[in-house]
């Protein structure tokens, strides 16, 4: 039975080099993470954000804005995924990448497979190696 591993990005999609990266990750017997997967799709989150204000700050906390873009999220297809680890690619915007993060985990019951593309370096984001992390077990390891 082939096990489909989704891939949700509101940025830009892996490129053939990133996702042959995140294969030879996740998916097969040799992977570094047993997901079980044999195939990856990548599926784009509409991104529709709450406005700040104007001075650039949002009213709300960050849980509640979790809350509203969980619809994003199931537009994308987030529903078929519940009860199962999926992988996320960071956008650019850190506080957003972690609205999200905390978004999918409260959709699917899991943390997501975050394919990290950015750090932050003197307070501006660079775009880096990519890089595979299991969020899941480093939550399971806080705990």
């Amino acid at each position: 039975m082939k096990t489909i591993l989704s891939c949700y990005y509101i940025d830009d999609a892996l490129d053939e080099e990133e996702l042959q990266f995140v294969a030879q990750t996740l998916l097969g017997p040799w992977a570094r993470f047993k997901t079980g997967a044999t195939s990856l799709q990548q599926k784009r989150v509409p991104l529709v954000l709450p406005a700040p204000d104007a001075d650039g700050a949002y009213g709300h906390d960050r849980e509640y804005r979790a809350d509203r873009i969980r619809n994003n999220l199931r537009h994308a297809g987030i529903r078929t995924d519940c009860g199962r680890q999926v992988v996320w690619v960071t956008p650019r915007d850190a506080e957003w990448d972690a609205i999200f993060q905390f978004a999918i985990r409260t959709e699917t019951g899991h943390a997501p497979f975050v394919a990290q593309r950015w750090s932050v370096q003197d307070g501006v984001p660079v775009r880096c190696a990519l890089r595979v992390i299991d969020t899941q077990m480093l939550l399971r390891g806080l705990m």
